[in-house]
């Protein structure tokens, strides 16, 4: 296992350093490489997952055995705590979209010295009311967006990622063909609003960019 820091726990920064210091003792690091699984949907949480560094993805399949991908996370954030707090198995699986590093926090006993500090409590509500919002907005645009829609809000709420995920991931990521999302993306970069080269997407007109987003 790898040593831990306290600048591993700059996520929980609001906490006094006696409780980082408690946490140190309860947690793993581990390292991560592109491609490896964190967790399968039905396993049962034993730790509450954060990660520090790098990319992960949370995904299922649908009936026809293609791969959905429900949300990328990207460091500093906590992974799938709902099911962590409400003690059931993981709704989804988890991999890693780059190399990563991630903390490995004992519930058990995360529950019991800090789930019921107010702090911490809060903290849980808002992190968990974030995601809500955010499967909201990915079931919504899913059902009822273009593709071109679809395409907007993806970049322009993932800016930070897209130079971690190239244009064919994109695309599986949205469930949106190939063929597709090219010809989607050429009309992008002919009115200037993005650049693609390598198979990378980079953001260049903002502006225009949200206005081809209804919400």
């Amino acid at each position: 296992m790898d040593t831990i820091g306290l600048d591993d726990f700059s996520f929980f920064s609001f906490l006094k350093e006696e409780d980082l210091l408690r946490l140190k003792e309860i947690s793993i690091k581990k390292q991560y490489n592109k491609g490896e699984i964190l967790f399968y949907k039905g396993d049962k949480p034993r730790y509450l997952h954060l990660l520090i560094k790098g990319i992960v993805k949370l995904y299922t399949y649908d009936y026809k055995d293609n791969e959905v991908v429900i949300h990328n996370l990207l460091a500093p954030s906590l992974i799938a705590e709902i099911a962590n707090y409400e003690e059931v198995c993981f709704p989804a699986n988890c991999a890693f979209e780059t190399n990563a590093e991630v903390l490995l926090i004992d519930y058990e006993k995360f529950k019991e010295e800090f789930l019921l500090k107010p702090e911490i409590s809060m903290f849980f509500i808002k992190s968990l009311t974030k995601k809500i919002k955010f499967l909201e907005n990915f079931i919504s645009y899913n059902i009822s967006s273009n593709s071109i829609e679809k395409i907007a809000k993806f970049l322009y709420d993932n800016e930070e990622i897209l130079i971690n995920l190239k244009q064919v991931k994109i695309s599986q990521i949205l469930n949106i063909r190939a063929e597709t999302f090219s010809r989607k993306l050429a009309t992008l970069k002919k009115e200037g609003i993005i650049q693609n080269e390598k198979g990378y997407i980079k953001i260049l007109d903002h502006k225009k960019l949200k206005e081809l987003i209804t919400n």
